[in-house]
């Protein structure tokens, strides 16, 4: 399964034909810092704009500067619920915003996926979810954090989004690396720790690692809840089809 080619969405030729212009919009510069960090992992050819406040983030957009994303904090001094989004939508329009917030609650997550944001991503999220996410909004999708998918998919589909344009449509999109899909694979056979061990050459406390990665992403706790996510996001026919036809 490793050997497969990635089912992730890769960039697509006019990002990477160009330099990527990003706007991040927080207040707090601890988080900006780990933001641009982490976009510099994703394109080493990157603009990155900082703004702490929202009346400087609409000014930096409104400056002319043509960004491919805007990362917004939805909480900034002076803003409350979705204030930031009404004023982007009033003054920005066009503007490719991701929100990225410590809060994500379903109702908050469906109303801003509603007005338009390309992605809503915890605070929370690791680093490897976040890049994720960030490729498969760059790449035409739209991400949503896996346990808004869980426990809101009807929802998600009223607001006008078709299933296959959310990011959880495939492990790799949620943040899980191939050698967690493998692991994610075996678990969905019912393989023991020490089974993927030998069927993967994995040391034990590497597996476990790989497994702990897998029940965080899916948000559960344990191996039969982690069997359940998965099958309830289509994961189990997305990893078996290449073997369909075979």
């Amino acid at each position: 399964m490793s050997g497969d080619k990635p089912m992730m969405p890769e960039l697509t030729t006019a990002f990477k034909m160009q330099r990527l212009k990003v706007l991040v919009a927080d207040d707090h510069q601890l988080v900006r810092e780990g933001l641009k960090l982490a976009l510099l992992q994703l394109e080493k050819n990157v603009d990155i704009v900082e703004a702490d406040t929202l009346g400087k983030a609409i000014a930096a957009c409104k400056a002319g500067d043509d960004f491919d994303l805007v990362l917004l904090d939805l909480n900034m001094p002076g803003t409350t619920e979705l204030m930031a989004l009404d004023g982007f939508e009033r003054e920005c329009p066009e503007a490719r915003i991701v929100v990225i917030s410590a809060c994500y609650d379903m109702q908050t997550v469906h109303t801003a996926v509603k007005r338009g944001v390309l992605g809503f991503i915890p605070k929370m999220a690791g680093k490897g979810a976040l890049l994720g996410a960030l490729r498969f909004v760059l790449a035409g999708g739209v991400y949503v954090p896996p346990e808004m998918f869980l426990n809101a998919a009807g929802t998600l589909q009223q607001a006008g989004q078709s299933p296959h344009t959310v990011a959880v449509s495939t492990p790799q999109a949620a943040g899980l690396t191939a050698r967690q899909v493998d692991v994610l694979g075996e678990l969905l056979d019912g393989k023991s720790n020490k089974s993927i061990c030998r069927d993967l050459g994995l040391a034990m406390g590497t597996v476990k690692g790989h497994v702990a990665a897998v029940l965080h992403v899916l948000g559960v706790k344990t191996r039969a809840e982690a069997i359940a996510a998965a099958d309830r996001l289509g994961w189990r026919q997305i990893l078996k089809a290449p073997h369909e036809d075979e």
